[in-house]
């Protein structure tokens, strides 16, 4: 099978509905042009499409499941529709510094939000920062210094940061940033950083090069849902394990 010909056969919001419907359990046929809500002969038609390619299999009892290889292409389809989703995002932002292991669970990203502005970004993040009690982890090329006595207040409270910053940018933020902070945070660096990512146990967010090759926070991703966080996370730590002490 080409590529392009199980494109073909994806391009049919009837057939992905049947697709995730037999995802869940089997159906017999009736149940099937009830839950694509049409007629038999084009729930039939479809149903033919999706059997000739192999995504599924009809049993002697009448009731249609998915074949290993639907199984697995249903599997795919939530990355496909975040990405269609998210496409005047992906659009005009490169995602090469997201891991490529991570970039496969590109799904994690269906729920977050896309803020725009930079102020509309301060404010937000000046909100979900009150909330902010066990851990805060950054990666960026930059450190708003309005955001000191913040980040002072929550240390006080037990939260716990950590921070990755290109090497030039530590440097200077050492001379910078009160004594108090520096000691009771964990800084590594790296060479450079094309991506931002803060994330912590009530929210995550991203900021991706636009197409200048420099860092858009202009168009964020931020979102509180679980899987997004620890998408998140795992991006984090990503870089952590690469990164090197000051």
């Amino acid at each position: 099978m080409k590529s392009h010909e199980l494109f073909a056969e994806l391009a049919s919001e009837n057939r992905i509905a049947i697709l995730k419907a037999l995802e869940k359990e089997p159906f017999k046929f009736t149940q099937l042009t009830s839950i694509i809500d049409s007629t038999s002969p084009e729930t039939s038609r479809q149903l033919n499409r999706l059997y000739k390619i192999g995504l599924i299999v009809k049993d002697d009892k009448g009731c249609y499941s998915l074949t290993p290889l639907g199984k697995l292409v249903v599997s795919s389809l939530s990355n496909l529709e975040t990405i269609a989703k998210r496409s005047d995002f992906f659009l005009h932002h490169d995602t090469s510094p997201i891991p490529p292991h991570l970039l496969k669970e590109i799904d994690s990203l269906k729920e977050v939000e896309v803020i725009e502005g930079v102020f509309v970004l301060v404010n937000r993040m000046t909100e979900i920062f009150e909330e902010i009690h066990e851990f805060a982890w950054y990666l960026s090329d930059d450190f708003p210094r309005f955001f000191i006595p913040m980040v002072e207040k929550k240390l006080d409270e037990g939260v716990s940061f950590r921070v990755i910053y290109p090497l030039h940018f530590a440097e200077k933020l050492l001379m910078e940033v009160p004594k108090k902070i520096l000691n009771a945070t964990e800084i590594l660096t790296l060479d450079e950083v094309k991506i931002i990512i803060n994330v912590s146990e009530q929210f995550g967010l991203l900021a991706l090069p636009g197409l200048d090759g420099k860092i858009d926070r202009d168009h964020v991703l931020i979102g509180s849902d679980e899987i997004f966080i620890d998408w998140c996370k795992c991006v984090f730590e990503y870089y952590w394990r690469t990164a090197r002490l000051y």
